[in-house]
């Protein structure tokens, strides 16, 4: 892992790609808080961002790259929002709308995929090389006697400890929104047995299975 520096000769791109999500933003945010409330959070949190990108952490496994950019996006928006009296819950309410049309469009077969052995043996692999990377995290295959196929133990967890440099840990109750969201769009039945704490947590999959999602969580998926 990189702790700081990487992505600023990377500014230029995460700027653009950035300020497309800023887009689908204002359609939300103009609709329920006015065009010049928007318009406020679009500046501010372009300006946020821009102040983040030199302390983003890179992680060579991609996968980890790019969770830890969305966080980047959402800590932007999050503060750019708090500016104007909005709370935490009020940001991650909106990103849970546009994930959840990014991902009505990945086909449902990929959950089985997924948890199946060439899935298995790349999601290893991956948990190794992220391991190395100081996100310490174990891939358990499920056996026949388990009531899961997949699970995923994070030890340490890079969010986690982005959040905490920077001063963001009042987001981290709903860090893991964005699994319950994704693993349902894949028909994997999601549970969280151990629950998030000081970046610790326990995910189990199960294909064509019931997720059970945490009270904590109700805040942010409530319509």
């Amino acid at each position: 892992m990189i702790e700081k520096g990487y992505y600023v000769n990377k500014r230029t791109s995460l700027s653009k790609r950035f300020k497309k999500t800023l887009k689908r933003y204002d359609k939300k945010l103009s609709a329920q808080y006015g065009v010049e409330f928007s318009k406020k959070i679009h500046e501010n949190a372009i300006s946020n961002f821009e102040e983040l990108i030199p302390n983003i952490p890179y992680y060579q496994a991609s996968t980890y790259q790019e969770i830890i950019l969305l966080n980047a996006q959402i800590i932007a928006i999050i503060r750019a929002m708090e500016e104007q009296g909005k709370t935490v819950e009020d940001t991650v309410k909106i990103q849970v709308e546009l994930l959840e049309e990014d991902y009505a469009k990945i086909p449902r077969l990929f959950g089985k995929i997924f948890i199946s052995k060439i899935g298995g043996f790349f999601l290893n692999k991956l948990a190794k090389k992220v391991t190395r990377e100081g996100w310490e995290t174990d891939y358990i295959k499920g056996t026949p006697y388990d009531d899961f196929d997949v699970s995923i133990v994070t030890k340490k967890c890079g969010v986690i400890e982005y959040l905490k440099s920077e001063d963001m840990m009042h987001y981290s109750k709903y860090c893991n929104f964005n699994d319950f969201l994704m693993f349902d769009a894949i028909n994997i039945g999601l549970k969280q047995p151990q629950t998030i704490e000081n970046g610790k947590c326990v995910f189990c999959m199960k294909y064509k299975g019931k997720s059970e999602i945490p009270n904590s969580l109700d805040p942010v998926y409530s319509k």
